[in-house]
């Protein structure tokens, strides 16, 4: 705590001192990173009084993240890096490289003051100020320290916010990064009016047909490599449109992947836009399965117990295998 306790007097100052930053989630964003980039703009603009922001998404999110985020207040571009005189990145460092910041930053007359706020690990950014915590079980958790630091007062939309990032990336409390300080400050969020059913229905419970159609799909390939216990599935987007689903209904089949006994972790393999296959891998802390390991092999990033990555190709089956070309 120390550590972060030195990282916030400096996140506080730098606060101050910038008028125009731009805050950048991950392609893709998750809860934790919608969570965390609307609670710190309230900090912002309630709090210091800066309004001059945007906040970077290159994907807009699904319908169900709708429903718990104003994701009309994300911008899919950034038409002039000049104009912001900060880049804050918030639940994935490793996108200063991905979106390609650093060479971005590189013809700028005046480089601009970068912040990273993250949980994950391999994500620092060099010469700038890292608030890295791998032992936190969200950004959210890490931003909520913050704003228990300078005391801000938060109401009971910033305390749904917080509280869907980290319910959403423990699993729902399930996964082992749900630690006692995660569910303090879940509590603690709680009291200020946050609702865990409003988050459980939005992300977990509340399933179309239609989605439930895709995923029987994926159960039905699911099989089983003795020799590594991979537990592998596969989506084409022939499968998604026949279903008359969404690639946002594909999320939830690697875990599901997971549960499958004598597993020791689980791949998802989907066919996405522009000829990419996404790969979303899963395990357990008794599998003693680091899959962050296996993602980065190929580019991608996570945790050691949720990973994924892409590649170029296409999915084709060949009898009862599926390969990609």
């Amino acid at each position: 705590m120390d550590y972060l306790v030195e990282k916030f007097e400096s996140l506080d100052q730098a606060l101050r001192d910038i008028s125009s930053p731009l805050l950048i989630i991950h392609p893709k964003p998750d809860a934790d990173a919608l969570g965390g980039a609307f609670a710190f703009s309230d900090y912002l603009s309630c709090r210091l009084g800066k309004n001059d922001f945007v906040i970077l998404s290159v994907d807009i999110p699904g319908q169900a993240l709708s429903s718990l985020f104003p994701v009309g207040r994300l911008s899919s571009s950034v038409h002039n890096i000049e104009d912001h005189d900060a880049l804050i990145f918030l639940d994935r460092g490793d996108v200063f490289y991905k979106l390609e910041f650093d060479k971005k930053i590189e013809l700028l007359k005046k480089q601009p003051k970068i912040i990273n706020i993250d949980h994950h690990p391999h994500t620092f950014i060099p010469h700038a100020l890292n608030i890295i915590d791998t032992k936190a079980s969200a950004t959210t958790e890490i931003i909520y320290r913050f704003f228990e630091y300078v005391r801000y007062d938060f109401n009971a939309k910033i305390a749904q916010y917080l509280l869907s990032g980290i319910y959403t990336d423990t699993g729902g409390f399930r996964h082992n990064n749900t630690s006692p300080e995660a569910l303090e400050i879940s509590g603690a969020l709680l009291r200020k009016g946050a609702s865990i059913t409003k988050v459980n229905r939005a992300l977990f419970t509340n399933k179309s047909l239609n989605t439930l159609r895709l995923w029987g799909i994926a159960l039905e390939r699911a099989k089983i490599n003795i020799r590594t216990g991979m537990a592998v599935s596969f989506i084409t987007k022939e499968d998604v449109k026949r279903c008359g689903a969404t690639t946002e209904d594909i999320s939830g089949i690697s875990e599901i992947l997971n549960t499958i006994s004598d597993s020791k972790f689980s791949l998802i393999l989907s066919e996405r836009e522009k000829n990419k296959v996404k790969a979303s891998l899963r395990s357990d802390e008794y599998k003693k399965v680091d899959v962050s390991k296996i993602a980065r092999q190929f580019r991608g990033g996570g945790h050691k117990l949720a990973s994924g990555f892409e590649i170029k190709g296409h999915l084709r089956q060949i009898g009862d295998n599926w390969i990609i070309e």
